[in-house]
């Protein structure tokens, strides 16, 4: 059995090796840098008090393990809002995103364009779309990931790719 302190470590050395896959996905999934930072952080928490049983894996199992736990915080953040809208009857407004300023993220022109072409998914849309091309994993492996049949992978993404087809408007000539 590990000692404490070697688990920290093990955990630090992950944590610092996988941080810009997570932030990257966090950030897809929630369009927002704020939210993705706070949800990176929270799988990150509950990663830590698993440790002592993820740390024998492969590092891939790791990845996949905090990967999922990004998601499924992500969704329940979704349901929570939901269940906040029903509550007080009203839609609650994402926050303002010219009033936030501009960050180091507001460099990289491609990350805008990301959140841009993914604001008009639903959350399940989005974290099927994001598992299979930003993650890159199979049909099969999101499904697992996401817990879900394969067909409604296959179902999902159709949809979110003809959402997306429909609001990209087709460059001339092409």
């Amino acid at each position: 059995m590990p000692t404490r302190e070697e688990l920290s470590g093990d955990f630090t050395d992950f944590a610092n090796a996988r941080l810009p896959d997570l932030v990257r996905i966090a950030r897809a999934l929630t369009g927002n840098p704020h939210a993705a930072d706070d949800l990176v952080q929270t799988a990150l928490e509950k990663a830590y008090r698993a440790w002592h049983r993820v740390h024998r894996t492969a590092p891939d199992a790791q990845f996949a393990y905090v990967r999922r736990i990004l998601v499924n915080s992500s969704y329940d953040s979704w349901r929570r809002k939901v269940r906040l809208q029903n509550l007080i009857g009203r839609r609650v407004e994402p926050e303002d995103r010219a009033a936030q300023g501009p960050g180091p993220e507001d460099q990289a022109v491609s990350a805008r364009t990301v959140d841009a072409l993914l604001a008009p998914l639903t959350p399940r849309e989005r974290q099927v779309l994001v598992l299979r091309c930003l993650a890159d994993l199979s049909e099969a492996d999101t499904a697992r990931e996401l817990g879900l049949a394969v067909g409604t992978i296959k179902s999902t993404t159709a949809r979110a790719l003809n959402k997306l087809r429909a609001t990209v408007p087709t460059p001339i000539g092409v």
